[in-house]
């Protein structure tokens, strides 16, 4: 069979997500069709390819007539892909077991993994006849669908932006942040007159707050929870993610754990699909306060 249509048959084990899978190839754009008997798949085919941009045809191979008929007819099957989805036989237990269904091999079988077992004997042919096969003993529905897409439609991950933020407590939260840290904790350099009109950014003001033992591994903890973290997120196929650390005026202690987070994420995730921006929300909020004739009546601690 030649088509230029983009076709799909699917197989594999009860369990392992086929009804699952043929939902999502719907939301992905096929036509589909579940639980067709292989001497069924070509002529549907063939009926459906003129109508449809796209065709997913989920074989239905529970009954032992109907895997002697796909080995009959796979040799005409050369120009059909198959997916077969697979899974362990624990993932599967459990998975029967949580739904309360019932194995469509139960009456043939000695107990469940009985079942299960004949049944990955039984469909060995269409597994070693498959083009793809996929294991979803560690899959999500969301993750499946991403399996789907990279597979089927070519999805590229999209990168992974991560905007590292300063900001000051006294300003608010930032409402858009996912992982906020507060280090107003940490030695003030507000209190030191050479040290108060600097910023984070300046090298003389960082190298006083990191002289602080506390300092240093409270910082070491964010830059190691975030390296954690973003991989994390960007498996999760999330396209932005903003880290916020803030102290009282966002001027001096903020702005220097992002400025040094910055540098080492960045040496880090040398990594087209991590994108980082750096931004210090509140520095010349804080700068134009200092400057102000208020400034000695008001109560903001950078």
């Amino acid at each position: 069979m030649t088509t230029s249509t983009p076709i799909l048959a699917i197989a594999g084990l009860s369990g392992a997500g086929k009804s699952a899978a043929v939902q999502l190839l719907e939301n992905m754009g096929y036509f589909c069709v579940d639980s067709v008997p292989p001497s069924a798949a070509l002529p549907l085919i063939e009926t459906l390819r003129s109508h449809y941009d796209r065709i997913a045809i989920g074989l239905e191979l529970s009954h032992p007539d109907f895997v002697s008929d796909f080995k009959t007819q796979r040799d005409r099957w050369q120009d059909l892909p198959i997916l077969y989805l697979d899974a362990s036989d624990a993932v599967l237990v459990r998975r029967f077991s949580a739904n309360r269904r019932r194995h469509p091999l139960a009456t043939e079988a000695d107990g469940l993994l009985d079942a299960i077992q004949l049944e990955r004997e039984r469909l060995e042919p269409a597994r070693d006849r498959s083009s793809f096969v996929l294991d979803t003993s560690d899959l999500s529905l969301r993750h499946l669908q991403f399996k789907l897409e990279e597979l089927l439609l070519n999805a590229k991950r999209p990168p992974l932006t991560v905007s590292l933020v300063s900001f000051g407590f006294k300003h608010g939260l930032p409402v858009d942040a996912n992982l906020v840290f507060d280090v107003r904790f940490l030695p003030n350099p507000y209190y030191i007159p050479e040290l108060k009109p600097l910023t984070g950014r300046d090298p003389k003001l960082q190298d006083y707050i990191f002289a602080d033992a506390i300092a240093q591994t409270t910082y070491a903890r964010i830059r190691d929870m975030a390296l954690e973290f973003l991989p994390l997120y960007l498996e999760e196929r999330r396209t932005h993610i903003t880290i916020a650390v803030g102290c009282t005026g966002g001027q001096h202690r903020s702005v220097a754990l992002v400025e040094r987070l910055s540098r080492d994420l960045e040496a880090t995730l040398d990594d087209p699909t991590y994108v980082l921006q750096t931004i210090h929300r509140h520095v010349a909020d804080s700068l134009a306060e200092m400057r102000s004739p208020v400034e000695a009546g008001a109560t903001s601690r950078a």
